[in-house]
């Protein structure tokens, strides 16, 4: 079970872990550049979504890029808990948005000020709680294969709750590496493939958690059924 002190191995092995098949890397980013354009987003969804499976299994290289048809088939699942949970995420920054253009309306510059900051503010706290469910979610479905308990509130927090000292963790290790693929990213060529290794390793954090902890627990029986 992960440990507080593990921290700079957990970063460490992410990040080997997303080096680990330069193959797969150079393909994945070319798949996240077509996500871009939607085109490739089943498929990168689906490959993370492999890549969760395996190291759960205890593989620490990154799976090739075969099995195109059920890595597909997960992908098109997860592509639809994406957008439930974007669809939450426009719901909760409505009423701000509202305010702003209603402030507009009436030409009242400090109250768009003020509300313009509110909804800046509700949109990066509403975006960064989304983004821990959605990577527990995505550990739900990949464990499970449902995506009706992929987006279960109880099973998702269930996740995040089962042991919060080794889930901080994973969220700061996972945090460390999207702080430096957003370094890497500063070169525009790099983009794509920053962004698979960034994925890659986040990916590995979360895994590893449910490796480490949920399969060692007897919680862990309850939260799958």
């Amino acid at each position: 079970m992960a440990r507080k002190d593990d921290l700079p191995d957990m970063i460490v092995s992410a990040a080997r872990y997303a080096f680990s098949n330069m193959t797969a890397l150079l393909i994945g980013g070319i798949v996240i550049a077509l996500s871009f354009l939607i085109i490739g987003l089943p498929f990168f969804l689906g490959y993370i979504t492999r890549c969760m499976k395996e190291i759960v299994r205890g593989n620490g290289v990154m799976p090739e890029w075969d099995d195109i048809g059920q890595m597909f088939v997960d992908g098109i699942r997860m592509t639809g808990v994406f957008f439930v949970y974007v669809g939450i995420f426009i719901i909760i920054i409505t009423i701000p948005v509202v305010t702003v253009v209603i402030f507009n309306i009436f030409s009242a510059p400090l109250m768009v000020l003020l509300s313009t900051l509110l909804l800046a503010l509700t949109s990066a706290i509403a975006f960064c709680l989304l983004a821990v469910a959605f990577f527990a979610s995505w550990i739900v479905y990949a464990s499970t294969g449902s995506v009706r308990k992929a987006i279960t509130a109880r099973r998702v927090m269930g996740f995040v709750t089962s042991d919060p000292s080794s889930y901080l963790v994973a969220l700061v290790a996972s945090t460390v590496v999207a702080l430096l693929g957003v370094v890497a990213m500063s070169l525009f060529v790099t983009i794509p493939w920053a962004l698979f290794v960034m994925c890659s390793a986040v990916t590995f954090s979360y895994a590893k958690f449910y490796q480490d902890t949920m399969k060692s627990t007897s919680h862990a029986l309850d939260w799958l059924k």
